[in-house]
């Protein structure tokens, strides 16, 4: 569960700080990749984590933030191993 909230606050201080250490576009791009990798579109990403579409696409767009119950929705979606996940973005 930290690795879970520590993968969300990274995405939603993009959002909030200008020297994160990684800007809103570099984690729509994670975003994006994971559900490309997923062989996912957009929508059946968005239906999947029971979210719209749009919240999607401007978070993948880096124009919106995410609750931690988002992110976890849309991390299961997308079947990802979190911990290595958060592993990565740290190094």
């Amino acid at each position: 569960m930290n690795d879970m909230k520590k993968f969300c606050n990274s995405i939603n201080s993009c959002f909030s700080k200008e020297n994160s250490p990684f800007d809103e576009r570099n984690m729509g791009e994670i975003v994006s990749l994971l559900r490309v990798k997923s062989q996912l579109t957009q929508e059946e990403l968005a239906q999947k984590a029971n979210v719209s579409t749009q919240t999607i696409k401007r978070l993948e767009g880096g124009k919106e933030k995410v609750s931690d119950v988002t992110c976890r929705e849309i991390v299961e979606a997308l079947g990802v191993n979190i911990s290595r996940l958060t592993k990565l973005l740290d190094d």
